[in-house]
């Protein structure tokens, strides 16, 4: 049985479909229509729904399961761990007190592992506490010592994905002295 992938790969190069010989299964035609730089894995669920496994549903679920590998090669080539050479450095500074700054914000299928925070006061005055959040979790909180750099304590990797934002707030002080910096590196891209 000959099996071609069901997505295109992206705009700029044709479109290949999936066949089993002259039959195209729901799930074949109902993606049809989508790209894999494009696609996010929730569509899966909504456009698969319930599946159960008899013999008329044998081209849905190779269908199905050449899209999910067709995304994950895309994707998630690492199965989850580290991609290569997607090492990212992050750097922003804040303006006023009390108003979160995104540190590390991810896009539609990506998942950013930050490994790494630090804080840098510029001032050479007064401290300037802070506050990093996950989303609208606490992850660690401080004050950056004037005219240095120092690292966030962080008591594991953070994995940062799209509706989750990593954030830096200067809770007090002068914030404009205050510059946040992190290291990420992608697991999904």
């Amino acid at each position: 049985m000959q099996m071609l992938l069901l997505l295109k790969k992206s705009a700029k190069k044709p479109r290949r479909e999936l066949s089993h010989g002259d039959k195209m299964s729901e799930l074949g035609n109902q993606l049809n229509s989508q790209d894999l730089d494009t696609v996010l894995a929730s569509t899966f669920k909504t456009v698969g729904g319930r599946v159960f496994p008899d013999l008329r549903s044998e081209t849905g679920l190779l269908d199905f399961i050449a899209v999910v590998n067709a995304w994950r090669s895309t994707h998630a080539q690492a199965y989850g761990g580290v991609i290569p050479d997607t090492g990212t450095a992050y750097s922003v500074s804040t303006s006023s007190t009390d108003s979160p700054v995104d540190l590390v914000a991810a896009s539609n299928n990506e998942v950013v592992v930050v490994n790494a925070i630090s804080v840098t006061n510029a001032g050479g005055a007064a401290p300037v506490p802070f506050l990093v959040k996950l989303g609208d979790t606490i992850l660690a909180m401080g004050d950056a010592v004037p005219s240095q750099s120092m690292p966030v304590a962080l008591q594991y990797a953070v994995s940062v994905s799209k509706g989750q934002t990593l954030t830096i707030t200067a809770t007090s002080g002068t914030a404009s002295d205050l510059t946040a910096h992190a290291s990420g590196v992608k697991s999904c891209q």
